[in-house]
């Protein structure tokens, strides 16, 4: 009897340290997935992209959650079950970097249930996520559309030319590349070719520095281009205003809209007939669904989380951006 009763003490121990273990276990784990969202969503608001929703119960600016990407962080940690009301229920957001939000949250007074037997009475979870924002993309691995947008090299925002069209029956205006249209030469030359891609996008990947050809000829008045093309826009959304006269676009282009098309920012000074150049970065277009076919192509620069897509920190800043990631 009195071994019975010594092997039913270990046992109760046992029990008392397995269960509360787990559920503390259980506990910490959901408050650092409450913060490694929190993180990532508000590293995307860091960004040009806008926080549209509502703001979570002490989410607000009078809070102290003075920007999108602390609301937003804010909102979606509350969402998940850290709410800074509740006794007990720490939470902070802060910037450390232009490019970086730290997340912190902490909760006390959680009960020991069989460790009372033992003294035990309450513990404490904590949890610190960092993430960075989206970077400029370096690499586009599907879903580029051929045609190539004027960029000066070395390609930044100031060596960008304004008011660019991308013409179906007109040359390369301005006069950098008499003897080509826009349109680039992607896995062949061919009308169907350039079709394909354009429906499509280009399924390999392209990195800045690779060099990409010309496509010659007027492709832009093929039937192939001119249906494929069509055929995309007729996809895009219908938005509630114009995307590209708004102070805030991102607001109203869904993700996937095919009119939101990644484009290489490329050289055309010299090039005349077939020519290759060096892809000098990416940019974000979107593309308005308005556009005639049978003249040019009308659009504008958006900033947006591009989906595959890898990040440089030598790109330069276009509009196309990586998803943000977690750092610590």
């Amino acid at each position: 009897m009195v071994l019975f009763a010594g092997v039913i003490a270990a046992l109760l121990g046992a029990t008392a340290l397995c269960s509360d273990v787990a559920l503390m276990y259980v506990n910490s784990v959901a408050v650092q997935k409450a913060v490694d969202t929190a993180a990532i969503v508000g590293a995307n608001y860091m960004t040009a992209i806008y926080f549209t929703g509502t703001a979570a119960p002490g989410c607000t600016t009078a809070n102290g959650y003075s920007d999108d990407a602390k609301k937003a962080a804010c909102t979606f940690a509350y969402n998940n079950g850290i709410d800074p009301s509740v006794t007990g229920t720490t939470f902070n957001v802060t910037e450390p970097t232009s490019t970086t939000i730290k997340v912190t949250a902490q909760r006390s007074g959680l009960p020991y249930y069989f460790g009372r037997a033992v003294g035990l009475a309450t513990y404490t979870v904590a949890a610190t996520a960092t993430a960075s924002a989206a970077g400029p993309v370096g690499t586009v691995n599907i879903g580029m559309f051929p045609v190539g947008l004027q960029c000066t090299s070395p390609c930044s925002l100031s060596n960008m030319d304004p008011g660019q069209s991308v013409s179906f029956g007109t040359k390369f205006a301005g006069g950098l590349a008499p003897g080509n249209w826009q349109w680039l030469a992607i896995g062949g030359s061919g009308s169907p070719t350039l079709g394909t891609a354009i429906g499509q996008g280009v399924s390999a990947p392209y990195t800045i520095g690779d060099t990409i050809g010309s496509a010659t000829g007027n492709k832009g008045n093929a039937t192939a281009v001119k249906t494929a093309f069509s055929s995309r826009m007729s996809r895009c959304a219908s938005t509630a205003s114009d995307p590209c006269s708004g102070t805030n676009p991102m607001g109203v282009i869904p993700a996937g809209d095919p009119c939101l098309v990644i484009v290489p920012a490329v050289d055309y000074h010299g090039c005349n007939g077939s020519c290759t150049m060096t892809i000098e970065g990416f940019a974000l277009i979107y593309i308005e669904p308005s556009t005639s076919t049978s003249t040019h192509i009308d659009g504008c620069f958006v900033s947006s989380v591009s989906s595959s897509t890898l990040t440089s920190s030598t790109a330069p800043d276009l509009g196309a951006a990586m998803p943000p990631r977690l750092i610590l």
